[in-house]
């Protein structure tokens, strides 16, 4: 089975017998056999997210399923392409599904004409415009758009920060302006601004009606963040600045955290990426992955009495023939996954067990046929999501005024 595209073949063979079974039609539940329930969710699992959302109304026991919170765990593969359609090509950003049978689903694509984006979570991703001051939450399973309130800075140069705090269940969007306090074009508010940094402010979905404005960052942070455990991550890798800052987001206080000595020591490999790998800040160093074909090396961070611990990772010969040598996410598990930043087809992922110090092929898949790749050489992401689809309209419980929660009908941000 390759694809379900709208769920026919399942709705087929299984429309009646759910019916008759429902009204409990003892004749036809004693005629017709019945398809063994872990059949039917091994094939759930397979089809497109539009599908599941309309066959949670099939039955009770259906909704039950495709509604538990680790029904549709697995991974997104992120990265970002031309689109080929524009003149001139547009940024776009793809989102690939990887199903169950590992086979590859395009679910999304969000340009990045007119827009930013934040790092997706949980199938979530912020969307947001700082020309007209304007921010959107995105579901790319489910399509959904939902507006969010304005920030309360008024500036034109901002980068905003999306994460999940797993203790208190909550997401917060992080909002840090570029301009430092003496730049901001209009405050427009009541509450005292910090005179030095770079000023911020948050807002919890869910609790929030509007934004907070906290402390401020000490450091203009330009790239994206990476969230672990409630903490929300950026590399500094430009001399002399090398660092990682961390933002955490239950007490909502940055702090740097001070990155190996050797990787300052030395100007041949001090470029590195944030990273999460079994649950830890890892940093991944990115000369090592391009350049020398016999070894990766990973720093691993445990807290702060232990430190950082330095990991040599020998790569097979078949790996670096195959362009397999660069760190692009992990597994719940623990296992590193590695593959090549140009994109191709098919795409090969191996996995790495840093305990049994194991190499597997953990993916061999084509790109789906619909997808026309332009750009060949992108940086690649596969992250784990929670397939439990949450939706926006749950997001919004217990805010104190719910009118700037606009939802969004006649904005397609998602392709």
């Amino acid at each position: 089975m390759d694809r379900f595209t709208d769920g026919k073949e399942l709705l087929s063979s299984t429309k009646c017998k759910t019916k008759s079974l429902r009204c409990g039609d003892n004749d036809d539940r004693n005629s017709e056999p019945r398809i063994p329930h872990d059949t039917v969710i091994e094939v759930l699992k397979r089809l497109p997210v539009k599908s599941l959302m309309r066959f949670k109304c099939v039955s009770k026991r259906w909704h039950s399923t495709i509604s538990d919170s680790g029904f549709a765990d697995g991974l997104l593969i992120t990265f970002t392409d031309v689109d080929a359609s524009s003149q001139p090509g547009q940024p776009i950003q793809r989102f690939i599904r990887v199903s169950s049978d590992k086979t590859l689903h395009h679910q999304a694509s969000i340009s990045l004409a007119e827009h930013d984006m934040t790092q997706a979570i949980n199938g979530l991703v912020c969307i947001y415009d700082n020309t007209d001051n304007l921010i959107f939450l995105c579901n790319i399973f489910t399509r959904e758009n939902l507006e969010l309130p304005s920030p309360r800075l008024d500036t034109r140069r901002a980068k905003y920060y999306f994460g999940y705090d797993p203790i208190k269940d909550l997401y917060k969007l992080l909002k840090i302006c570029s301009d430092e306090v003496g730049d901001i074009l209009t405050l427009g508010i009541d509450t005292p601004i910090f005179r030095d940094g770079y000023p911020c402010e948050i807002l919890t979905l869910g609790v929030d009606s509007s934004w907070r404005v906290i402390p401020p960052a000490t450091l203009d942070l330009k790239t994206q963040s990476i969230c672990i455990d409630g903490v929300l991550y950026w590399g500094r890798d430009c001399h002399p600045n090398y660092s990682v800052v961390a933002f955490d987001l239950m007490e909502e206080e940055f702090r740097v955290e001070p990155i190996p000595d050797y990787m300052t020591e030395t100007n041949k490999w001090n470029r590195f990426n944030v990273m999460e790998l079994g649950g830890r800040l890892t940093l991944a160093q990115v000369e090592a992955c391009l350049f020398d074909d016999g070894k990766l090396i990973l720093w691993e961070f445990h807290d702060h009495q232990v430190g950082w611990t330095k990991h040599i990772v020998e790569l097979p010969t078949e790996l670096s023939e195959e362009g397999c040598r660069f760190p692009v996410g992990s597994l719940p598990t623990g296992e590193l996954l590695l593959a090549d930043y140009r994109l191709k087809s098919p795409m090969s992922v191996y996995s790495y067990d840093r305990e049994k110090g194991k190499f597997e092929k953990f993916l061999m898949a084509e790109f789906p046929s619909s997808l026309a790749l332009v750009c060949r050489e992108a940086k690649l992401g596969i992250t784990y999501h929670k397939g439990n689809f949450p939706r926006l309209d749950h997001m919004i419980k217990g805010c104190n005024s719910l009118s700037s929660y606009v939802p969004l009908s006649d904005r397609h941000f998602i392709l």
